[in-house]
């Protein structure tokens, strides 16, 4: 007998979740299906909110909507899971040369961005770090504890609505009246990572997987640090003497197992910031969806009107996230047809009708 339900999400990293909880509050009836893997990109990534373009010192796109949207998102969904993972903190900006150093100068004095950049300092303002160019605080800034995001967010839908942990069977799917095994759905959105590669219908888009590394240290000398450091990696302090260093990028190695080039390349870069000694504690990989013009691959496919795709938010997944979440929301539940951030003509030319 089948049952029947308003929508099927599928995945359930950074994407799925989000859209699994707007859904949710949206009184659709909603199934996660999702394996659960530890090493996904989502769990081993910073989970970083980052409104500013740190090599060109410009806002990112849409960052005035991206960013407060994000921190009242996050905010609600905390209430209502009745934990805590959203951390609101600046990010050091550490200048690699006295160019860079004067570019930001330059448009700290002369442009808005003195709504995202506190205040900058002169060079060797900290003692455990090499600092010899200077630096500037981006505020506001902040993070997210993404395991508990997950963990805390799977909890919750086992209570509201069905969660089946099992990889996605395509040979027991039908597109076109969105009946998967004993499931009729109104809608199906696959919010699987880099796995879309493995899925027929929409194999064609431009997905790149990239494997990405990160490294867990301890510095004993400094117990903890305010602030999120950014120089080519970032530094991101977890507390009691731990911090969090990433991350790679590895087209080739897909695996999600660590590398030796990428522990080099990762102590290379701490050796770049910090002049005092450290440990290493753990490193760990995982496989982000990444896509060649940076946007996110968000719609309605082209041929089968029944499912959809939310996938490849990249590294600003955490800020971009929650709002592009809310609008495909809206447009799966009726309550819009379409979006700026949703446009579902941008799939065509990759399908073959």
């Amino acid at each position: 007998m089948m049952k029947k339900v308003d929508v099927i999400v599928v995945g359930q990293g950074l994407a799925g979740t989000l859209i699994a909880h707007d859904l949710i509050e949206a009184r659709q009836s909603v199934v996660v299906i999702d394996v659960n893997l530890k090493a996904s990109a989502t769990r081993v990534a910073a989970g970083l909110i980052n409104p500013v373009g740190m090599k060109r010192c410009i806002p990112s796109h849409n960052a005035h909507q991206y960013f407060p949207k994000a921190i009242e998102r996050y905010l609600e969904i905390e209430q209502k899971l009745d934990t805590n993972f959203l951390e609101v903190k600046s990010i050091l900006r550490m200048f690699a040369n006295q160019e860079v150093k004067h570019d930001w100068q330059i448009k700290f004095s002369n442009t808005n961005m003195d709504r995202y950049i506190s205040r900058l300092f002169e060079d060797n303002s900290y003692s455990f770090l090499n600092d010899n160019h200077g630096s500037a605080e981006v505020y506001p800034s902040a993070h997210i504890d993404l395991p508990t995001f997950l963990d805390k967010s799977r909890e919750y839908f086992k209570s509201v609505c069905l969660l089946i942990e099992e990889r996605f069977d395509f040979s027991q799917f039908n597109p076109k009246q969105g009946v998967y095994k004993s499931l009729q759905s109104n809608r199906v959105i696959f919010c699987e990572g880099f796995r879309v590669k493995d899925n027929p219908h929409f194999k064609p888009l431009p997905l790149t997987p990239t494997k990405g590394e990160v490294m867990t240290i301890r510095i004993p000398s400094l117990e903890y640090f305010d602030k999120i450091i950014s120089k080519g990696v970032y530094i991101l302090p977890l507390g009691n003497h731990f911090y969090l260093v990433g991350a790679t990028y590895n087209h080739i190695d897909l695996t999600d197992e660590p590398t030796s080039d990428g522990q080099s390349f990762l102590k290379k870069k701490i050796s770049e910031i910090l002049s005092v000694e450290y440990e290493v504690i753990s490193i760990a990989a995982g496989v982000r969806p990444t896509v060649k013009d940076r946007k996110t691959l968000i719609g309605l496919h082209p041929k089968y009107h029944k499912i959809g795709i939310f996938n490849g938010l990249g590294t600003r997944g955490a800020l971009q996230g929650p709002l592009l979440s809310s609008e495909f929301s809206a447009v799966l539940v009726g309550n819009k047809k379409d979006t700026q951030n949703i446009d579902n003509q941008r799939f065509t030319r990759f399908f073959v009708s």
